[in-house]
């Protein structure tokens, strides 16, 4: 008998910068944790990178890019083997080869690499966030310019076209931004685990 555990659920929350995907990915767990689950989170590793010196935006390198993604993937497989159920990532390991082939160009060699790592430890849900409103201050790209913002934007549309790397767009939201985004994907991850929805356990509850 194989004594395999099951991997967790995992979720990446993706776009360009300046989208609200930080702030998204912890509204999400912090629901998904309100209902009992153990769940790991981790923001965007080129912001941590940044702090220790790490060249990113139009700075960046090949090798401080390499670097980045590495972490990301590490945080990645860090939650499976610690047996967490739900896995939420602030970007995929897609968003940073955006930022890395726009300063140092297309790397097949890493596109393979990364198309492969994701079909070994896939997500669950990769759910693209829109581009709507301003720019949102994020105190690391905060200065970039909305060309970049946008040229990112595109690239990575792109790049998962050209991966077929399935995902979904967020609807573009008519109220509370982040809220209404953070419901559905609650939401769709209960439904996906067998667990009840939020407005089925308050029914349960009374």
């Amino acid at each position: 008998m194989s004594s395999a555990k099951k991997r967790p659920y995992k979720i990446a929350l993706i776009s360009t910068h300046g989208t609200g995907k930080t702030t998204l990915c912890y509204e999400v767990a912090a629901e998904l944790k309100k209902r009992g689950l153990k769940v790991k989170v981790f923001s965007e590793i080129a912001a941590a990178a940044f702090e220790q010196g790490i060249p990113i935006n139009e700075n960046t390198t090949l090798p401080a890019q390499m670097y980045i993604m590495m972490l990301h993937i590490t945080e990645e497989l860090r939650a499976t083997v610690r047996n967490y159920q739900v896995v939420v990532c602030d970007r995929s390991v897609f968003d940073n080869l955006a930022y890395m082939e726009r300063r140092c160009g297309s790397n097949q060699f890493i596109r393979d690499f990364l198309k492969g790592y994701a079909e070994k430890f896939p997500y669950d849900v990769i759910y693209k966030l829109p581009m709507v409103g301003e720019l949102i201050d994020d105190g690391i790209r905060d200065a970039q310019s909305r060309e970049f913002q946008i040229d990112i934007y595109n690239r990575l549309n792109t790049l998962l076209e050209e991966l077929k790397i399935e995902h979904r767009t967020l609807p573009a939201p008519n109220t509370e931004l982040r809220k209404e985004w953070a419901d559905l994907i609650v939401k769709e991850t209960l439904e996906a685990l067998g667990r009840p929805a939020p407005a089925e356990r308050e029914k349960t509850a009374v």
